[in-house]
């Protein structure tokens, strides 16, 4: 598999969510979304919706999980590759 999101920790980033009592409907509601599908793909690593993503960010989600793309990248991450 190529591509940045596709090697996204998803179960780290889910087993994550569950600690923080964040549920994927969570998201889709904040960000009101009609339906979970761009919140279950970002996580599965098919979208990089930057929405979702900066969500969980924001939350305190560790962007290791969530393998960023190179525009959500803060300076230091992408140097250090």
């Amino acid at each position: 598999m190529s591509g940045t999101g596709k090697t996204r920790e998803r179960i780290k980033a889910k087993a994550w969510m569950v600690l923080n009592r964040i549920r994927q409907v969570d998201i889709q509601k904040a960000l009101d979304f009609t339906h979970d599908t761009q919140v279950t793909e970002t996580l599965r690593g098919i979208r990089n919706n930057r929405a979702v993503l900066q969500y969980l960010l924001d939350a305190g989600c560790p962007a290791d999980y969530l393998h960023l793309p190179e525009d959500m990248k803060q300076p230091t991450e992408r140097t250090a590759q």
